[in-house]
């Protein structure tokens, strides 16, 4: 916007007092209003400086004022008092002689309203101007394959729109930011309501979220701007999306510059669970970070059809990253990219020195994320750190991934401790096989619990987790202990069995296991 355009804005009043047709070409900037007499270290150049004349005691302080803004290299001077009174002859001839444009602002046109007139004309061709440059990125980014341009674009928005934004991963790790990082607690509600909302872009507790598209919300990434992308105006939003665009585009880039090791890793991974040669095996775990001497740990998931790999890898990269950020992890193998290889239905990963208790770390995680899976269901499987040999913790990790299909929950995350229990031999059993022995065992129970409105199937569980102790369950409950001794009755004239006996206990424990 130039000085000239001014003249022909809806704002009543406004006056040129002093200033040549070359200098009203200039360009505006920005508005600082300041009413210092020597303001000058707190302009950048290019502003409309608006000034209420408080700063001016006498004649010779215009001097000293004009003075201070033209070094400054500011566009002009627009000024203006509550008293309606003329503006002092001295500061017209001050402008005129350090070539500073000068305007009357009248009283009836508030600094604020000018300010806010501009403020929305300058922000209008500054989103103009960023979405060019943002439109030549993503033609280079596209093409080329060299280095990273994520915080440079973030710097950008931040600085020259005054957005403050963030890039989020849905487990809610910072990837990038311009700006100090949100909260934790901020964080994890922002990309638990995106992952919920299903479409975005979406306003979210004060915030504008759009989507950094990767092609599962498992694995997508979240631009994240302050204040409410509703409220903006077209050019803005066309920016934001714009930005999202690049982002994704810039992700991919560095992915691709990361796919032959990935694609060594993927092969490692195929040959462990085919048995293949030793030599083999060795020449490319060298290679991918996993050496002789490095402790292993396999990783299955199954999960949205063919997203499999990419999520396991997310999700790896979350825990690898959020401990890293801890200072639990510094380890060389941690730089690189975690070893993944897809299958028909599953993906298979191993963890080079894990942390402990990776299945703990992957619950917490994806505790806040069962939103992005819709209908859909997820299951990993986990293997131990201890197994003897590479084959033997994918094989682990495999079993375990079986044990977690086999549950009706929506996100299942089966250990390693869970194949040494009654758990593993559940799995092994046809559905029809594990539906008919529940349902013969305890249909008798939930059929006169559904017709009485009674609790005899969680009597039942209470019973047997107190290794049948009247008096632990009855207080576990609340009842008193003939209560107790009633319900245990009724449970064993209704099964036909003996709760004295411990095949029938252990019988009655795997059916509710198996529900």
């Amino acid at each position: 916007m130039r000085l000239r355009d001014l003249l022909d804005t809806p704002m009543p009043g406004l006056e040129l007092l002093t200033g040549t047709d070359p200098l009203l070409e200039r360009e505006i900037s920005w508005v600082a209003t300041t009413d210092l007499l020597d303001p000058g270290r707190y302009l950048n150049g290019g502003e409309l400086v608006l000034t209420g004349l408080i700063w001016r005691r006498e004649p010779r302080d215009s001097e000293r004022f004009a003075r201070a803004v033209a070094e400054a290299g500011a566009a002009a001077i627009a000024a203006g008092d509550a008293s309606g009174a003329p503006i002092p002859r001295d500061l017209i001839r001050a402008c005129r002689a350090h070539r500073t444009p000068l305007f009357r602002v009248p009283t009836e046109l508030a600094f604020a309203t000018l300010t806010e007139h501009l403020a929305r004309h300058l922000s209008a061709e500054r989103a103009a101007d960023i979405g060019s440059v943002l439109e030549r990125h993503g033609r280079l980014a596209s093409a080329s394959a060299a280095g990273t341009a994520l915080a440079p674009i973030l710097d950008l928005l931040a600085q020259d729109l005054g957005m403050p934004c963030w890039v989020l991963t849905p487990a809610g790790r910072p990837v990038a930011a311009s700006h100090e990082p949100l909260p934790p607690s901020e964080t994890e509600a922002t990309v638990r309501e995106a992952l919920r909302a299903g479409q975005l872009p979406a306003r979210i507790r004060r915030r504008s979220v759009f989507a950094i598209s990767s092609g599962s919300p498992l694995t997508d990434w979240y631009l994240v701007f302050d204040g409410d992308y509703e409220r903006w105006d077209p050019r803005r939003q066309a920016l934001a999306s714009k930005a999202a665009a690049v982002l994704a585009i810039e992700r991919e880039r560095l992915a691709a510059r990361r796919e032959p090791l990935r694609q060594l890793g993927a092969d490692l991974v195929r040959l462990i669970a085919e048995d293949g040669g030793v030599a083999e095996i060795a020449a490319r775990a060298d290679l991918v970070g996993v050496g002789a001497d490095t402790e292993v740990q396999a990783v299955a998931l199954a999960g949205p059809a063919h997203h499999s790999g990419a999520i396991l890898r997310a999700l790896l990269e979350d825990v690898t990253e959020e401990l890293r950020l801890r200072g639990q992890r510094r380890d060389a193998a941690a730089d690189h990219d975690v070893p993944v290889a897809e299958f028909a239905d599953h993906a298979v990963a191993l963890v080079p020195n894990p942390p402990p208790d990776v299945a703990g770390h992957l619950r917490d995680l994806l505790g806040g994320m069962t939103a992005g899976l819709g209908r859909e269901h997820l299951a990993i499987g986990v293997g131990s750190r201890r197994a003897a040999g590479l084959r033997a913790t994918v094989d682990e990790a495999r079993h375990a991934l079986r044990i977690g299909r086999a549950r009706s929950d929506q996100v299942s995350v089966i250990g390693h401790e869970e194949l040494a229990s009654h758990v593993l031999l559940l799995s092994g059993l046809p559905e029809d096989v594990r539906v008919a022995y529940r349902d013969r065992l305890l249909g008798p129970l939930r059929a006169y619990d559904a017709l009485h409105r009674s609790d005899l199937e969680a009597t039942l569980e209470a019973f047997l987790a107190c290794s049948t102790s009247w008096t632990r369950c009855a207080e576990q409950m609340h009842v008193h202990v003939n209560t107790l001794r009633y319900r245990v009755a009724r449970i064993e004239e209704l099964t036909g069995r003996s709760l004295a006996d411990l095949e029938t206990q252990v019988d009655l424990f795997l059916a509710l296991r198996l529900r």
